[in-house]
């Protein structure tokens, strides 16, 4: 598939607007050459990070809920997570304290394989925060552009985001979209990726136009197939949002976050129960576009 979709916006392998994610699968039980290229690129693709197995257990986990909910085709086999016809995006959730409901996600979140993991990568005791992301995208769902920083950025800066698509995700179904080496751009660090949706009340996507993104920020953009039990570790600074889900299937998926022991904790996503967002989304945001006027990383105007 050369040709996939954000909202409105087509992008293509073809014109140079897209390029795959760089692979690290094969530097995994090294820890020092991740660090390096983590620096490099800003985000870790690593193949086969989980045991395909146990994330296929983790689908069904899902799949089952979201059928005793009516979400899925009642004539299609539930592990196919087929949309239910008349399925007009309800809410589904998938995290906080729900989480113990699905105990191959758990596995997945904050098991032994995956913070092991980060005790190599990091060097020290690592952390998880108790909140846990859990999507179930239907047709036409993408995220917009935007950095985990401005979500929660009042703990240590060295915090890794984990995603993992909870069974096949294909491009067509979505997955994520990075800005790569956008995480060392400074005056995108310096401005947006030190706002706080809570504290400062802004509108919270950089932009939902992948060539806006392209022609302020740069490009290509990259994006790949995933295949059960592959991950995409990256940067809090790392500009990212997904491409649009264009199959009749729920794209599921989790993201997590890691750190130190040792580091500041940012409060709203830790303990039984997290405060998460207090005052966010609200009718009082200041609207990005005016922000990115006043910073300098306004899109260009078109040449006459």
């Amino acid at each position: 598939m050369t040709t996939v979709r954000m909202g409105e916006h087509e992008l293509s392998f073809d014109a140079g607007e897209l390029t795959r994610l760089r692979e690290s699968t094969a530097l995994k039980d090294d820890p020092a050459a991740l660090r390096e290229r983590f620096q490099e690129d800003g985000y870790l693709f690593i193949r086969e990070f989980h045991d395909p197995e146990l994330v296929q257990d983790a689908r069904m986990d899902v799949l089952s809920h979201m059928a005793e909910d009516g979400m899925l085709d009642p004539e299609a086999p539930v592990e196919e997570g087929i949309i239910h016809p008349e399925y007009f995006d309800e809410s589904f959730d998938m995290t906080s304290s729900s989480w113990t409901a699905y105990p191959s996600l758990a596995r997945l979140a904050e098991g032994e394989e995956i913070m092991e993991f980060f005790e190599r990568f990091l060097g020290e005791e690592s952390f998880t925060f108790d909140y846990k992301w859990g999507r179930a995208k239907p047709t036409g769902g993408f995220t917009g552009f935007h950095v985990d920083n401005i979500f929660m950025g009042r703990g240590t800066e060295e915090l890794f985001t984990v995603w993992r698509p909870i069974g096949p995700c294909p491009l067509e179904m979505g997955p994520l979209l990075l800005c790569p080496k956008s995480h060392g751009n400074d005056t995108l660090r310096e401005t947006y990726g030190q706002m706080d949706v809570d504290a400062d009340v802004i509108e919270a996507n950089f932009s939902k136009n992948p060539h806006d993104v392209i022609d302020t920020i740069g490009g290509p953009l990259a994006t790949a197939a995933f295949e059960p039990g592959d991950a995409l570790i990256f940067s809090p600074y790392m500009l990212h949002g997904s491409l649009s889900n264009q199959t009749d299937r729920f794209r599921i998926s989790i993201d997590t976050r890691y750190q130190s022991l040792l580091e500041p904790v940012d409060g709203r996503w830790v303990g039984p129960d997290p405060v998460t967002h207090y005052r966010w989304p609200s009718d009082d945001e200041t609207e990005m576009a005016d922000l990115r006027t006043e910073w300098g990383l306004e899109r260009p105007a078109p040449s006459a």
